[in-house]
């Protein structure tokens, strides 16, 4: 247990927000009490993983815990809540990737083919240990595996917790994105993405279907088994974990974010060129959308939950919460403390 956090009953659902000067507030959801943190570097490049928020510069890459989070056991699930703070520094820049599962965090440098495995609970703790360095363009943690992405041999290999092969490995040309899903480990090549199983670390190559634009990164909400990435101008891809399924959703406007909710409305979210939230639902892929929200061509940060999406509007310093499940309508916008030039939300 993290010293000083509690248990709650709900979610402790909060805002963590940057601006490009490295400015940083956390706005809670729940009491709309807003708090400024120690400043970070400015920076660059953000990833959040729902607790931490990972940003980077073009030298060195930070780690601020968001104070919320919950832990999944399937069945049922523990919400907590601590002091927001800025955990540590690690060495390198450059965009960067983050991944959780209850033990190890990973982050990637994919420009730098680089990858460390994090000790979580240290993390929490507020200490940065590493357990494992990998010459990786995506790194993911499976129970007490790592699965990484080796863009120099074209293949996923399954590590030890050390960063040490298994013997277990897979055919990926050009792996490039990663996410983990309540069914496994996945790995986004040229040709589809390799799965990694949770059960029993068997690696499959899901091919998806040709003569599309690829899916480069994956986005979904925490932990569900399908997920969504950009295919290109084309629209979505939509891949079910699950089912082992890909299926490409054609937009009327390219987008230029997306992500799965996974729900029973099978609600997708995304960010269109255009400015506009993008809601798709039901098996038809029935679309409703807002107004312009941001400025048409900009690439704010999107995250959603089980029942709200979240989008930054640096220009307006503020959040826009959207009702996906309510004709993508509008529900608020909130004001938040500094220009949220980065945004993560943390607690889900």
């Amino acid at each position: 247990m993290v010293a000083g956090a509690s248990e709650a009953a709900e979610p402790q659902l909060r805002l963590l927000v940057a601006d490009d000067t490295g400015a940083l507030a956390l706005h809670d959801l729940l009491d709309g009490d807003a708090t400024d943190l120690d400043a970070v570097d400015a920076p660059e490049h953000a990833a959040t993983d729902g607790r931490f928020l990972v940003t980077s510069d073009s030298d060195r890459t930070t780690i601020v815990d968001g104070g919320s989070w919950t832990v999944d056991h399937g069945d049922h699930t523990h919400y907590y809540d601590a002091a927001a703070r800025t955990v540590g520094t690690l060495p390198g820049g450059g965009p960067v990737a983050v991944a959780s599962s209850e033990s190890t965090t990973t982050l990637s440098w994919p420009d730098a083919d680089t990858a460390v495995a994090l000790d979580r609970a240290a993390l929490g703790q507020g200490r940065v240990s590493t357990t494992a360095r990998v010459d990786a363009a995506v790194l993911l943690p499976l129970g007490d595996l790592l699965v990484a992405g080796d863009a120099g041999r074209d293949r996923v290999v399954v590590l030890d917790a050390q960063g040490e092969p298994t013997g277990v490995t897979a055919a990926c040309t050009d792996p490039a994105g990663g996410i983990v899903t309540r069914v496994g480990a996945v790995v986004g090549c040229a040709d589809g993405a390799v799965l990694v199983t949770a059960e029993d670390a068997v690696a499959e190559h899901l091919a998806a279907p040709a003569d599309l634009p690829r899916a480069t990164g994956f986005a979904n909400r925490t932990g569900r088994p399908t997920v969504a990435a950009l295919a290109g101008d084309t629209g979505a891809w939509l891949l079910d974990t699950r089912e082992r399924t890909w299926e490409h959703v054609p937009t009327d406007r390219p987008l230029v974010a997306v992500t799965a909710v996974d729900d029973t409305d099978e609600h997708v979210v995304a960010l269109d060129a255009d400015g506009r939230v993008l809601v798709l639902s039901g098996p038809e892929r029935t679309a409703v959308t807002t107004d312009p929200l941001v400025p048409a061509g900009s690439v704010p940060a999107l995250q959603v939950d089980a029942q709200r999406a979240y989008l930054a509007d640096p220009d307006d310093r503020v959040v826009h919460e959207v009702d996906f499940a309510d004709d993508a309508r509008v529900a608020r916008s909130i004001a938040v403390p500094i220009r949220p030039d980065v945004l993560a939300e943390v607690g889900r």
